[in-house]
């Protein structure tokens, strides 16, 4: 009797509270990476969704840049969400998932921008498609991608060419 009971209710027990501990940990260290990634960025590459660039604006390259990343689906929150479903509400847990690949996929594209030495991109643009799971009617994931254009503006190379007159 005592074995069935630790296989039958300890061990799922056990499973299922490592994954919750498993998952909080993975939150934890993605939130440390991203807060360290758009640190990066701010200040130095500007995010526009404007389609069109300003007519005073001096562009000396233009590129297409995207950044993209593919969220599988955590049954961890997928069980949490399957109890939400029965009284309704906000699936925090989806929520959650889907801000942070936002949040990724915009990382991504801005280092691609950098490698260009672009400091803005305009059009910002971030699209998705769900990755069928392997049973039907049930998402196994989702693709997330963004992508605008990257802009070098003449502003930054007369900045850089008065630094090295001054020879700094």
């Amino acid at each position: 009797f005592m074995v069935e009971l630790i296989v039958n209710v300890g061990l799922p027990l056990l499973l299922l509270v490592t994954g919750i501990v498993t998952n909080i940990m993975v939150n934890r260290n993605r939130a440390r990476f991203l807060a360290v990634e758009e640190a990066k960025y701010r200040g130095r590459i500007e995010l526009l969704n404007t389609k069109r660039f300003p007519d005073d604006l001096v562009c000396e390259k233009a590129v297409l840049v995207t950044g993209s990343v593919v969220v599988a689906n955590n049954y961890f929150v997928a069980f949490a969400s399957s109890w939400k479903n029965l009284f309704g509400g906000e699936l925090r847990g989806y929520t959650k998932l889907c801000e942070d690949a936002r949040r990724i996929a915009i990382v991504r594209l801005l280092e691609d921008a950098d490698r260009y030495g672009a400091d803005k991109v305009y059009n910002l643009r971030i699209e998705t498609a769900m990755i069928q799971g392997q049973q039907r009617k049930v998402a196994g994931g989702v693709e997330l991608i963004a992508c605008g254009t990257a802009v070098v503006t003449g502003k930054q190379r007369v900045h850089e060419e008065r630094i090295s007159e001054h020879g700094i």
